[in-house]
């Protein structure tokens, strides 16, 4: 049975390889039937929307005693299931963190490693969010980004589905990136467990403290 399941898995991903695959844009489907993950199709970045947060250098934020540093990447994948093949542009990132002179996370390796997936990854994009109160000027194509956030050797479902929203915003000639981490990313409290269904989780709170934070590009 086994044998068999390995052979069908070699099968899809030689089909995925050959497949010839029809370019749309990811954020611009209006007008379409065509929905995320339908067989066959490129969901590509046309407009080029994820090339403003990757490039040369490091987003830094400083202050109270901690200092956040971003990459991002944009890279390429095909998905493939039992349903079909779909390709896809995904901005990948990774995340250092620094406590009182102390590094305490630092992801940043993942970047140069090829996955097969972009949810393979601690921190990935997910879709554009309408505008709200605390982003009232990004309008199209400056809209926030929902980032999927998780950090290494977690073993709690409460902490298992993260995010942040960011966008970019101009401070003068200066481009910002604005990162807001909400208290709602964590579902539920990380402390409690169910012990007829679970183990006692040895991680219990995240590493990124809850905020709003503006980076800066440094070399």
């Amino acid at each position: 049975m086994k044998k068999i399941l390995a052979i069908l898995v070699c099968l899809i991903v030689q089909l995925a390889v050959s497949q010839t695959f029809q370019e749309i844009d990811n954020f611009n489907r209006s007008g379409t039937e065509i929905s995320y993950g339908d067989n066959g199709y490129y969901f590509k970045d046309t407009q080029g929307f994820f090339d403003q947060f990757t490039g040369a250098g490091i987003w830094q934020y400083t202050g109270n005693n901690i200092t956040i540093q971003l990459r991002f990447v944009k890279k390429t994948f095909i998905r493939t299931d039992l349903l079909g093949s779909f390709k896809i542009d995904a901005l990948i990132g990774g995340m250092r963190i620094i406590k009182n002179g102390v590094e305490v996370l630092n992801t940043f390796s993942t970047l140069n490693e090829n996955k097969n997936s972009n949810v393979n990854y601690f921190i990935y994009n997910g879709h554009k969010v309408r505008n709200t109160i605390d982003c009232l000027w990004c309008t199209i194509p400056n809209q926030r980004l929902y980032m999927y956030y998780r950090e290494p050797d977690n073993d709690n479902n409460h902490l298992a589905s993260m995010y942040f929203l960011m966008h970019i915003y101009k401070s003068g000639s200066a481009s910002i990136l604005r990162v807001v981490f909400p208290e709602d990313a964590v579902i539920g409290d990380p402390t409690q467990y169910e012990p007829e269904i679970e183990n006692a989780p040895t991680k219990t709170q995240v590493i990124l403290p809850f905020g709003k934070y503006d980076f800066k590009k440094v070399n």
